[in-house]
């Protein structure tokens, strides 16, 4: 009797994923945002970080990374200083945890923006202070990436004791992902779309390949590419924007930077989503009540560990370029965001004010934005 053997199934080749970096990076960003350790590694991987994120990460996980060896918590210089932690750099830093510090304290070091708060959560211990290293740097662009808290609990571990459920991502992945390239975005699709009072416009719908964000060019008119156009970079804002906050100018400002277009023939309205500056809406929430209890718009983003703006405006110059409109007169208040787009291949010939009458809620806001952060703002805006 002849008996058959069974013939092993061929594997199925892998499909192309695309860049490599952006892969692991997206992998990465999704396990932080969902609570769970990754493990980032140098270049050469050699040497491991499991990171913890303290926003999203339950109590069995960072009970688990607070039991290995060298357990530290990583913040940057700015909610260091913030919380009166003794620092002398601006740059990320590692901070060593007392012993005996339990999940229950480490959320409560999460929940508590403001210094006293922290101090109760670590009791008298004063935490020993250094910078961090290239990879606790890469986990804290990891977090404001995700959108996340930059807080993180890092502990070291050897290459071959990685758990294998644990995605690994290297600082050069990182890195990669930080810095857009230009065919990073794609456009997609567009459509004519009516607006209020006669404006007829043309939206033009950009996806970012790093993260699937989205960007939106609101062609007003038909503004010609071989003169100077009329541009706004507008960032996105769901309060301003969409509820009419009273709180910042946003609202105001979208709406009169599309009737000064239509009333100018044509010109670009650039939709770019980067709520609060770029930290996110639930971080930006988190800021208002650090505004509320008495810190301006500048102050509350670097206490909860955030830069004064974490905006970056190559999709805006990149948009424009494929847009074909290279030569521009930037509505804004802002000399910065000129800079910015000069420096990323835009000629910003001109630099046209947008000013929003303020209101009794955002009067401070407003002073803020024109003594901290360079706004060409009057005393009294209007």
């Amino acid at each position: 009797m002849t008996r058959s053997r069974l013939q092993p199934v061929p594997r199925a080749p892998e499909p192309p994923l695309g860049d490599a970096a952006l892969v692991a990076v997206d992998r990465a960003l999704s396990e932080l945002r969902r609570g769970r350790a990754i493990a980032v590694q140098d270049a050469a991987g050699r040497a491991w970080r499991l990171v913890v994120p303290l926003e999203t990460a339950d109590d069995a996980l960072i009970a688990h990374a607070l039991a290995q060896p060298g357990a530290a918590l990583v913040i940057t210089g700015a909610r260091a200083a913030a919380l009166r932690v003794p620092c002398e750099s601006d740059e990320v830093l590692l901070l060593a945890l007392p012993a005996g510090l339990g999940p229950a304290q480490l959320h409560e070091l999460g929940r508590h923006w403001e210094a006293d708060g922290w101090r109760t959560a670590l009791g008298e211990a004063v935490p020993h202070v250094t910078c961090a290293d290239e990879l606790g740097t890469a986990a804290v662009q990891l977090a404001k990436s995700a959108q996340l808290l930059p807080a993180l609990l890092v502990t070291g571990v050897h290459a071959e004791a990685v758990p294998s459920s644990v995605l690994p991502v290297r600082i050069d992945q990182v890195a990669r992902h930080a810095l857009p390239r230009e065919d990073d975005l794609v456009r997609v699709s567009d459509a004519r779309v009516p607006l209020r009072q006669g404006v007829m416009s043309h939206l033009v719908l950009f996806r970012d390949r790093r993260d699937a964000s989205e960007h939106v060019a609101v062609v007003v008119g038909t503004p010609d590419p071989a003169t100077v156009v009329p541009v706004r970079a507008h960032s996105s804002c769901f309060t301003g924007d969409l509820l009419g906050s009273l709180r910042c100018d946003c609202g105001e400002q979208l709406q009169t930077a599309v009737q000064r277009l239509h009333a100018e023939g044509g010109g670009v309205l650039l939709y770019l989503a980067q709520e609060g500056r770029g930290i996110g809406l639930a971080n930006k929430l988190r800021a208002y009540q650090l505004q509320d209890a008495g810190l301006d718009t500048v102050d509350a983003d670097r206490h909860l560990g955030f830069s004064a703006d974490e905006r970056s405006y190559a999709i805006a110059a990149s948009m424009l370029r494929q847009l074909g409109y290279t030569r521009i007169r930037l509505l804004t208040n802002s000399p910065h965001k000129v800079r910015e787009l000069r420096a990323r291949g835009i000629d910003v010939e001109e630099m046209e004010s947008l000013l929003a009458p303020p209101n009794q809620y955002n009067q401070r806001y407003l002073r803020t934005k024109r003594d901290r952060a360079g706004h060409l703002i009057p005393d009294e805006p209007g």
